[in-house]
């Protein structure tokens, strides 16, 4: 599994004090052959338990910046209409978007949030 943290200056407006947490593993038999067993090991085992109903990525309402910080920071392409399977781990805030979004061939963990 790849992990990377980004701090508030990695971002344009370092006195937003954003911070940045992906997580990407490949889909395999192990340790990740399920969205469970990768979200086991990136939020614990009782949160994966009670995953939300996935929505497709283009429902998520901040897509377009998780999608322009999942290029610059992970290497991950999205594509412009993209369907592949998100659960929502946060509340819509303005502070905090927490999810995990099933690609065909990798699970990742995105969380952004900020404290300004």
């Amino acid at each position: 599994m790849l992990s990377i943290r980004i701090d508030q200056f990695e971002f344009d407006y370092p006195d937003a004090e954003e911070k940045l947490e992906i997580d990407v593993s490949k889909r395999s038999r192990y340790p990740h052959p399920d969205v469970k067993a990768f979200a086991g090991s990136t939020i614990g085992v009782p949160a994966a338990s009670a995953l939300p109903e996935p929505v497709p990525f283009y429902r998520v309402a901040e897509r377009g910046s998780i999608s322009e910080y999942l290029e610059r920071f992970a290497r991950v392409d999205v594509p412009r209409h993209c369907d592949w399977a998100t659960h929502i781990l946060s509340e819509e805030s303005w502070d905090e978007v927490h999810l995990i979004i099933c690609m065909p061939d990798a699970f990742v963990r995105y969380h952004w949030s900020t404290s300004a």
